[in-house]
């Protein structure tokens, strides 16, 4: 039975909890939002299994204190951006999570892939550090059952990066309320299953075009929404679309699933051109690797296709039956337009680990 709050003595609370927690990239993608951090629209991602933040979280109950005390390190070195965004998200946390209100916390992270490149760190820290907030707070008050520290885990993580939301969970991933997706909410993801055998495993090379902090922040880019002229429209087509590729995922259907992905990718970034000021994050290699991806395909037919999160760099899904063709062409062909010929493959994951000794 767990103990409530007023059962616990945290007088001397204190320990270590740890967890690894991927990155996610959306097929569906959601770009634009309200108070407080809700979705516009649904959004349904692929929890990747390489491409993740670890975070060890160190903590130490002080009654003087009513508001937790920050420490954060990024890869070993001070992030003052990251540390004021990580202690404003927990201070504004805690009447879902009381104990932080008198814990002093050290926050060490580091991630397996470039940090603000359009590959979702936001999405992979918060989840990390989501889960060990949750977990703490089990050590503190006693256990809970799984599907409810998931629950919990999804709602604060999406209080610090909506997509992280959804790495909360392994392989397909939706969040945001869908009257086709019964158990759907806009305040925390739920776990995509029934998706046929066909899209397991499947293979996700991450092309490095641009390993610099992307110049437009995902924040503002959300907020852009809020004047672009089409917004109405991208909210009902991404809709139309969550639909449509939830039968697509039953049916095994390669082109579909293809055909939507590549249409999202587009559509996320005609929304960046079209706001107010417009701007632009793909380069000229981004494109180039679009365009010889799309023939590749047409020659080749092979079951691959492109998305990009809100950066210059491109994701390539494919099947994993189609990973030696598909690897021999990025060899070949894609390596020139990659930022020292980096790629990070990838494939669909299991969601967060738990690393704690």
């Amino acid at each position: 039975m767990s103990l409530s709050m007023k059962e616990v003595d945290h007088s001397q609370a204190a320990g270590v909890v740890e967890w690894s927690c991927p990155s996610n990239i959306a097929i569906v993608k959601y770009w634009g939002k309200r108070p407080v951090q809700i979705p516009m629209n649904p959004s349904l991602s692929l929890t990747l299994q390489k491409a993740l933040t670890t975070t060890r979280v160190e903590y130490t109950h002080d009654s003087k204190i009513n508001q937790p005390e920050i420490r954060f390190r990024f890869e070993g070195k001070e992030a003052p951006a990251f540390e004021q965004r990580i202690t404003t998200f927990l201070s504004n946390l805690t009447f879902r999570l009381p104990m932080l209100a008198h814990t002093n916390l050290v926050i060490h992270s580091s991630n397996t892939f470039p940090h603000s490149s359009g590959i979702a760190s936001s999405a992979s820290a918060f989840g990390a550090l989501a889960m060990c907030l949750v977990n703490m707070e089990e050590f503190l008050n006693g256990p809970v059952e799984k599907t409810e520290f998931l629950k919990k885990a999804s709602t604060i993580a999406r209080l610090g990066s909506g997509s992280a939301s959804r790495s909360i969970y392994p392989g397909f991933a939706l969040w945001g309320a869908s009257e086709d997706w019964p158990g759907s909410s806009n305040e925390y993801a739920i776990l995509v299953s029934g998706f046929n055998e066909t899209f397991k495993g499947i293979r996700d090379s991450i092309l490095i075009v641009e390993s610099d902090q992307k110049r437009i922040s995902s924040s503002k880019g959300h907020k852009s929404m809020e004047t672009n002229p089409y917004a109405t429209v991208r909210f009902q087509q991404a809709r139309t679309n969550l639909a449509v590729l939830g039968r697509v995922l039953t049916q095994g259907d390669w082109k579909g699933f293809i055909d939507l992905m590549e249409e999202e990718a587009l559509s996320l970034h005609a929304m960046m051109l079209t706001g107010k000021p417009g701007y632009l994050l793909m380069l000229p290699g981004t494109i180039s690797i679009l365009n010889r991806v799309r023939r590749f395909r047409e020659d080749t037919g092979a079951r691959v296709g492109f998305t990009l999160d809100a950066g210059a760099n491109v994701h390539l899904l494919y099947s994993a039956d189609d990973e030696p063709a598909v690897r021999e062409f990025i060899e070949m062909e894609l390596l020139p337009y990659c930022e020292n010929k980096q790629v990070l493959h990838d494939r669909m994951g299991e969601g967060p680990v738990n690393l704690t000794s």
